[in-house]
């Protein structure tokens, strides 16, 4: 796995190392599922429990644990851990407030409810790291999980506190004591220097889906666009996230890809001599027809035409 890997991916792999179990490829698009099931396979009931216990000694690593070790309180910890989070994973984590009150949900990365494991891993690093930081000080008042009442919710309840199963969604619902519990040992000089650092990181990260996924593109392929699937792959997302994530941006995948072999095809009409149903193959097209009507509709003139008004400039 690639040291730029989430950090929370690292150790869940680690965790898997440890337990003799091999992770699937972290560019499937749902590696996470077949992860847990393999863990549960090899004798681990409740994989994502047992996840929670563990990386309280192993830690997380990354910038985010020492930012909410150093927050002044569990309010100001959630604050930090809504704001800086995909820095730790991909799945998506929300602080709700209703006045003084929070209450704390997870989605998966397209938009989904998930994996009940994956629930319970954060749920459950979640109440180790508040009750070390806190001295035992903050507990979540209930965790509501969707997942019908298991025969034995003994372990539930003793990594959680109060559970109430077949919930409409997974929430972790913090009361105002449990917001105003002081973090013990935070340092306000620390958090001040390692918020802004942060905050670079996050707007690296966040750099626009669709300039990411044609970087992605011209690294797959120097002829026809890639396929969809081929590039979610590449970017350890599924399918459907990667168009949901262009959507945002107003943009589609077909449009990225009509752009890929537009530039394509004017470089190499332009730059080369190959026959014009060459190039048409090379990209993909159909028919060297199908390629002359493209090119039309991008510049309005045939592929012959094209490369000659070229080739006069020069």
């Amino acid at each position: 796995m690639p040291s730029s890997a989430p950090p929370v991916e690292l150790q869940l792999r680690a965790f898997a190392d440890a337990h003799g179990v091999v992770p699937g490829s972290a560019g499937a698009a749902d590696w996470l599922t077949p992860l847990w099931a393999a863990l549960r396979a090899a004798g681990i009931a409740r994989p994502g429990l047992a996840f929670a216990a563990w990386a309280e000694t192993a830690m997380l690593g990354g910038l985010v644990p020492p930012i909410l070790a150093n927050s002044p309180d569990v309010a100001a910890l959630l604050a930090g851990l809504q704001r800086f989070h995909p820095l730790l994973g991909r799945n998506e984590l929300v602080v709700e407030r209703a006045g003084a009150a929070a209450t704390l949900t997870l989605r998966s990365p397209d938009g989904g409810a998930a994996d009940p494991d994956t629930v319970d891993a954060c749920f459950g690093v979640v109440c180790h790291v508040l009750a070390r930081l806190t001295g035992g000080a903050a507990r979540p008042d209930r965790v509501r999980l969707r997942r019908p009442e298991p025969a034995d919710p003994a372990a539930h309840r003793a990594a959680f506190g109060p559970v109430a199963f077949g919930q409409p969604r997974d929430a972790c619902d913090l009361g105002a004591g449990a917001l105003a519990a002081r973090i013990r040992q935070a340092d306000p000089v620390v958090l001040a220097m390692l918020e802004p650092y942060a905050e670079q990181r996050l707007a690296a990260a966040r750099a626009p889906w669709s300039a990411t996924v044609e970087s992605v593109m011209r690294r797959l392929s120097d002829s026809a666009p890639p396929r969809l699937p081929d590039v979610a792959r590449a970017l350890a997302v599924s399918p459907r996230t990667l168009q949901l994530r262009l959507r945002a941006e107003g943009l589609s995948y077909a449009s990225l890809a009509d752009a890929f072999r537009r530039d394509r095809a004017l470089a190499l009409l332009a730059a080369t001599t190959l026959p014009v149903t060459a190039i048409a193959a090379r990209l993909g097209f159909a028919t060297p027809a199908a390629f002359t009507r493209a090119v039309r509709r991008w510049t309005g003139a045939t592929p012959t035409a094209y490369r000659a008004g070229v080739t006069r400039g020069r």
